[in-house]
């Protein structure tokens, strides 16, 4: 799919073909693309559904039917658990339960290998580890884009699953412009491979194809559009002087909190490549455990430690305590760092949010005057930065998660982007031992 080279001399030619082989070969793949897009929209709706039936039969309907009026210890122990040794038999099958979340996320996922990438991934996230939902619905998008190419060799085989990946992952984040802005950000770093007419015009037409569903379609209301707004956060119509002055400190924390959390799933993988079994299992006693201890402390719910902490933003944010926010922070932080490490299969962008989320509550009570929404919007941005490395997307996604405040939290997600991703990247060149070079002017 690359270019004609230009003529090497002469006049320019008088006559062009009206519709080269190039433009052909990117219509027929956006085509595909559509068709892609609708399969793998309707693949991640079915999966989040899966989901969250699974959650609610799990952590609702099974202690109802037992007599209890809330999950018990023993209970939140044992679905743990159980979620844990699903996973590790999803690992010993063909595909291995998909990407690593200290992988980042993947986009080479096919048909072979989605049935192992769904149970771990159902496994993890409906049975309350504390990961988010983003790579395996990138997964299942990958393999519906393999469908339409079986051959391996085909460079449009890779084109459709990453089509494929796009319109999956939509389906979680709602507003397509996020998605849009990732593929852009995977296609730079890829580089021309990448980075060409053909690969994002039918990753386009593709995510186009998979938020129509989402949205509905001349009069059917679709299947519904996940929504990643905070709401009720102060309104925000301008930038303060105070606002800019915390966020530097709170995004220099923020990513070290986030990258803290990597260095021990870091760790904890060292030890589950040698005793897998051992310890995912005890990863989940740990998760159940502090879940448990921070309900008894708070006097809150078990989701403000289990799951990704996307659907507890609203909880974190009603937190008014300093001492309550900071025990909610230490058991998000245990048990996303052993979630991380342990085996247990999913993505790391939500809960990274959910701790940036804390992080923000805990500085507005700290500094009186400073807005949380501003604050939010940092410490968000610095979090998803320093785990992705994805700039924009951070920026974007913070944005977007205050946008009930208004437009102007934008300037202090841009200072958590610029903080959050620096440090991520000093801390790779000290991991590494290479000095920082020195600046080409």
């Amino acid at each position: 799919m690359s270019q004609d080279p230009a003529p090497a001399g002469g006049p320019a030619q008088t006559a062009a073909p009206a519709q080269p082989p190039e433009v052909r070969q990117i219509a027929a793949l956006s085509l595909f693309g559509i068709v892609v897009g609708l399969l793998a929209g309707l693949a991640a709706s079915a999966f989040i559904k899966a989901e969250d039936e699974l959650i609610h039969l799990l952590w609702t309907t099974l202690p109802e039917t037992l007599g209890y009026d809330s999950t018990p210890a023993w209970m939140v122990v044992a679905i743990l658990v159980t979620g844990a040794l699903i996973v590790y038999v999803a690992l010993k099958l063909p595909g291995n339960g998909g990407h690593h979340p200290l992988q980042g996320l993947a986009m080479n996922i096919g048909p072979r290998e989605i049935f192992s990438v769904v149970l771990a991934a159902l496994g993890t996230l409906s049975f309350g580890a504390v990961l988010g939902p983003e790579a395996p619905l990138m997964a299942i998008g990958s393999a519906c884009g393999a469908l339409a190419f079986r051959d391996p060799t085909k460079p449009a085989r890779m084109v459709m699953m990453l089509a494929g990946s796009m319109a999956a992952i939509g389906a979680i984040f709602g507003n397509p412009l996020i998605t849009a802005i990732l593929l852009l950000e995977v296609a730079v770093m890829a580089g021309p491979r990448m980075a060409n007419p053909a690969v994002l015009l039918t990753s386009l037409a593709s995510l186009a194809a998979g938020y129509s569903l989402q949205v509905g379609i001349a009069g059917w209301s679709g299947l519904g559009q996940a929504e990643l707004s905070i709401p009720g956060l102060p309104a925000y119509p301008d930038v303060a002087a105070i606002d800019l002055v915390v966020a530097v400190p709170l995004a220099v924390v923020v990513a070290a909190v986030a990258m803290g959390t990597r260095l021990v799933g870091l760790r904890v993988e060292a030890q589950a490549q040698r005793r897998p079994l051992l310890v995912i299992v005890a990863a989940a006693v740990v998760v159940a455990l502090t879940a448990i201890a921070v309900a008894e402390i708070t006097g809150g719910s078990l989701d403000l430690v289990l799951f990704s902490g996307q659907d507890a933003m609203a909880d974190y944010f009603a937190i008014t305590s300093l001492g309550t926010a900071a025990v909610v922070l230490v058991g998000k932080f245990v048990a996303y760092a052993v979630s991380l490490g342990s085996g247990f299969r999913g993505g790391p962008v939500f809960p990274a949010v959910a701790i940036g989320g804390i992080l923000a509550v805990m500085a507005s009570l700290m500094v009186d005057g400073t807005s949380v929404s501003a604050l939010t919007a940092t410490a968000v941005a610095a979090a998803v930065a320093a785990v992705l490395r994805l700039p924009f997307v951070a920026t974007l996604l913070a944005v977007l998660i205050t946008s009930s405040a208004g437009g102007a939290t934008t300037v202090t997600a841009i200072i958590g982007t610029i903080i959050g991703l620096l440090a991520r990247l000093q801390a790779e060149r000290k991991r590494e031992g290479l000095a920082s070079p020195p600046p080409n002017m």
